[in-house]
């Protein structure tokens, strides 16, 4: 979902007054939250029964229609499975001599991996349907495709790095072709004139439109939930603070509801109630969207929110200062009253050990999710600059007639491996940089005479790399060969292989999940 397309700033800032929220919105809301696995559970059941399709062994134009709804259904909800469905109706393209299905189908994994926040394949396959004559509604269907990606990568580099110039410019061209393409009485134009009405600050006329919108859409809809979303923006820049609070609220429930895992109204509520010193709400608000974008491996939005994380530590803090005031009143009272206070001492030595306790696992979890951020931030912008580097290299050789020097560069596998070796090199640091003693915690498990030894220019070698996923819970031999771009095979054969220099062959994978458990480690706090 597009939320944080728009500009969300006013012209005087909120943080200087207090504005009173209204209780019935964030009740409503709290509600919706509560039924979260209610209204996914009716989701899981009618992809279940568009599984059931497939294996009704329908026409092979219907099994490809299914696999692609079936990507659809997942991509807000589960990016892996939406990847995976969309690279099933990729293979399953009946006869199309047309060619929209095939395209359709790319652009179908187009968005998923987006929304996964794999970048690098999606711009690679996005460039390639480029190259093609595209009918009119195969040009539709990409340049949406092609906003919804610019938009995420805008959203991972938070304008943090040159590049936000570029997507940004980007996301504006698709915008630009929609409204070309599209005719006047599409919902989806609609939308897109009221966001650029946003973007120029044009409030009153956005407002107009957006409340057209609203009452011509259903709550279902996940246009209604970004339409609500700009409402909020338009209300807040003019200074309806109430009317920004309902619509961030609104647009927050519709994601709930549609099973919505990548939306930004929650987080953006979350962050304005801190502000307002609802720390109670804004703290369950923003815990409840960093853990739908886990469960839902939406890794874009899950580098978005981790920048509202000081709510976290903010709200924790002042709950510490509250409870040391209550604490200095019961040391008071203590004095007069001796059995009392034996029993009230007993209970705050007890409260002192779990905050300091939880202290140390809040400011490991502060430095990993920082680590986890900067890592993931600089591998989008390493590969977004060897992209620019490559595109300005195709555009030079072609302009020179060097159309077969280019074949033969591409050819030669030297891009390729550089991009390979900085992509393991990056990889490597972030594991390292969460598992600093990975190696030799590993080799507590190998025998004697088996232990990895690595050589002194070497960060990880790839047995050790495959295992840190291991340890992260990705277990799946196929999806370590997606993520670390090897075979399936070899996978295998490196994971058969540790398991041949284990003490304990069998139960090797399991043992090395379980590395750290019980350590203060920041990982294993939050496996």
């Amino acid at each position: 979902m597009l939320h944080a397309t728009a500009c969300d700033s006013s012209g005087q800032s909120h943080r200087d007054n207090k504005h009173t929220v209204s209780s019935n919105v964030l009740r409503r809301l709290n509600t919706t939250i509560s039924k979260a696995s209610i209204y996914q559970k009716t989701k899981i059941n009618h992809i279940d029964s568009l599984k059931n399709l497939l294996k009704a062994g329908n026409m092979p134009s219907r099994q490809w229609e299914v696999l692609i709804e079936i990507a659809d259904q997942y991509r807000q909800m589960n990016a892996d499975s939406s990847i995976f469905y969309a690279e099933k109706a990729i293979d399953a393209v009946p006869d199309d001599p047309s060619g929209f299905k095939r395209i359709r189908s790319e652009l179908s994994l187009v968005t998923a991996l987006s929304t996964a926040g794999i970048f690098s394949p999606a711009v690679w396959r996005l460039d390639s349907i480029s190259r093609l004559g595209l009918p009119e509604d195969a040009r539709i269907e990409f340049w949406k495709a092609s906003r919804i990606m610019y938009s995420y990568m805008l959203a991972f580099v938070q304008d943090h790095t040159r590049y936000a110039d570029l997507f940004r410019e980007k996301y504006i061209n698709c915008d630009d072709s929609l409204l070309m393409l599209l005719p006047p009485n599409d919902t989806f134009r609609q939308f897109i004139s009221a966001e650029r009405l946003v973007n120029d600050a044009k409030w009153e006329k956005a407002k107009n439109e957006l409340e057209t919108l609203l009452k011509t859409n259903s709550e279902k809809t996940n246009i209604y939930a970004m339409a609500a979303f700009q409402l909020a923006i338009v209300n807040k820049n003019l200074g309806n603070y109430n009317g920004y609070v309902e619509n961030l609220a609104i647009s927050a429930e519709c994601d709930i509801k549609g099973s919505v895992k990548e939306g930004i109204a929650l987080p953006t509520l979350a962050n304005w109630l801190y502000e307002e010193g609802d720390l109670e709400n804004a703290f369950n608000y923003i815990n409840f969207a960093l853990e739908e974008a886990n469960s839902g491996n939406i890794r874009m939005r899950t580098v978005s929110i981790a920048t509202f994380m000081p709510l976290i530590d903010e709200a924790y803090r002042h709950n510490i200062n509250s409870s040391n005031k209550k604490m200095f009143v019961y040391l008071l009272i203590s004095t007069s009253l001796l059995l009392i206070a034996i029993v009230l001492s007993a209970v705050l030595i007890k409260n002192i050990r779990i905050s300091r306790t939880k202290g140390k696992q809040l400011e490991s979890t502060s430095k990993m999710l920082e680590a986890y951020v900067g890592n993931f931030i600089g591998l989008c912008s390493n590969y977004a600059s060897r992209l620019d580097q490559f595109a300005k290299l195709v555009t030079r050789k072609i302009n020179a007639g060097q159309g077969d020097d280019l074949l033969k560069l591409i050819s030669s596998g030297k891009f390729s491996g550089e991009d390979s070796d900085e992509f393991y090199r990056l990889i490597d640091k972030a594991i390292l940089d969460i598992f600093p003693d990975i190696v030799e915690k590993i080799n507590t498990l190998l025998l004697p005479d088996k232990k990895i030894e690595l050589k002194p220019d070497e960060l990880l070698i790839p047995e050790i790399r495959i295992y840190a996923f291991v340890r992260l819970g990705i277990d799946q031999s196929s999806k370590i060969a997606q993520i670390l771009n090897y075979s399936v095979n070899t996978v295998y054969a490196y994971r058969n292989r540790m398991r041949n220099r284990a003490i304990d062959r069998e139960r090797f994978d399991d043992n090395v999940a379980k590395l750290w458990r019980g350590d203060e480690n920041p990982v294993s706090f939050l496996a």
